[in-house]
C-alpha cells in the first residue's frame, strides 16, 4: 500500500526554499501548495513567476506545485493550460469532466489526494519536517 504524499502550504518564497532544502535530506520531492486566496489576489502569473524562480534555484525536478482553485473553474482551466503539476477544482460533474479532459491533455493531475501540512506560521521547518518523515 502506497502512502499519501505530503503537500506543504506556504505563502512566501523563503518558506518554499526552506522546505525544498530540508526535504532534500530525506530524498523526497516536496509538493508546494497554494491556497485559492493567493491566486485570486495575485493571479496566475504569480504562480508562473514563483515556479520559474524556484526552477532557476533548484532545478525542474526538485519540487512540484499544487494549486487550489476553489470554485473558480476558469482559473483551473488556465492552470491546466500552464501545466501546473496538480490542480484542485470544485464543481459539478459536467464541469469537472471538461476540466479533466483539458488536464489530461496537458499531463496535469486534477483533484489529487494529499496530506496537507500548513507551514505558513512555522518558524523552524527543520523540526517540523523531521517530525513528519521520522514516522516513516
Amino acid at each position: 500500500m502506497q502512502k499519501k504524499q505530503i503537500a506543504f502550504t506556504i505563502d512566501t518564497l523563503h518558506q518554499a526554499e526552506s522546505i525544498i532544502k530540508e526535504t532534500k535530506i530525506y530524498k523526497t520531492i516536496p509538493i508546494i501548495h497554494f491556497k485559492s486566496y493567493i491566486i485570486t489576489g495575485f493571479g496566475s502569473d504569480f504562480i508562473i513567476t514563483f515556479k520559474n524562480i524556484l526552477v532557476s534555484k533548484f532545478g525542474r525536478s526538485k519540487f512540484k506545485i499544487f494549486v487550489d482553485c476553489g470554485n473558480n473553474r476558469s482559473l483551473g482551466i488556465n492552470m491546466a493550460m500552464l501545466k501546473i503539476d496538480y490542480i484542485k477544482v470544485l464543481g459539478n460533474s459536467i464541469i469537472i469532466k471538461k476540466v479533466k479532459d483539458i488536464a489530461n491533455k496537458n499531463k496535469v493531475s486534477l483533484n489529487p489526494s494529499f496530506n496537507i501540512v500548513d507551514c505558513r506560521n512555522i518558524k523552524n521547518f527543520k523540526l517540523k519536517i523531521q517530525k513528519i518523515y521520522a514516522k516513516d
